[in-house]
């Protein structure tokens, strides 16, 4: 009798202590393993209009939304990881109707970060008429997004 309870006992001792194979997350890389680098999409981080720019695209003077007939509308398109040369258009719109663009080239960007700041303008001979824009900025002829101003 006291082999049948032994047997119980041993049983569970050579499962307890059986070949486990490893638990992958416990795993520590080593030299051999790859890892995947970061993806670094081209895109546009933002833009910004305003009253003035600087020598490196800048604004001076603040972000606003609000320019009267006769200002001149200045932009600073940010762009994040876009190869210099690439196109960059801007386009002020006042309800579907294309009022103004100006075009531009990517540059150099920022070795660390790579930023590339590139001004835009939108200037008219005669006064804009009052009303409700957008400002839309294509990259390589996609949309990267509409901010709305108004003319007053």
């Amino acid at each position: 009798m006291r082999s049948l309870l032994a047997l119980p006992l041993l049983a569970v001792a050579l499962v307890a202590c059986g070949d486990k194979s490893p638990d992958p997350s416990s795993e520590t890389p080593d030299s051999t393993t790859a890892v995947a680098p970061e993806a670094k999409m081209p895109h546009v981080m933002g833009f910004e209009a305003g009253h003035a720019l600087d020598s490196t695209g800048a604004l001076i003077g603040g972000v606003t939304a609000r320019f009267n007939t006769g200002d001149t509308i200045f932009v600073s398109v940010r762009t994040q990881y876009v190869a210099p040369g690439a196109k960059l258009e801007a386009v002020l719109m006042q309800g579907t109707t294309k009022v103004a663009s100006d075009q531009g080239v990517v540059g150099d960007p920022n070795a660390t970060t790579g930023v590339a700041i590139l001004p835009v303008r939108f200037a008219s001979s005669k006064p804009w008429p009052k009303g409700s824009y957008q400002i839309e900025i294509l990259l390589d002829g996609i949309s990267q997004g509409l901010k709305p101003l108004e003319i007053e």
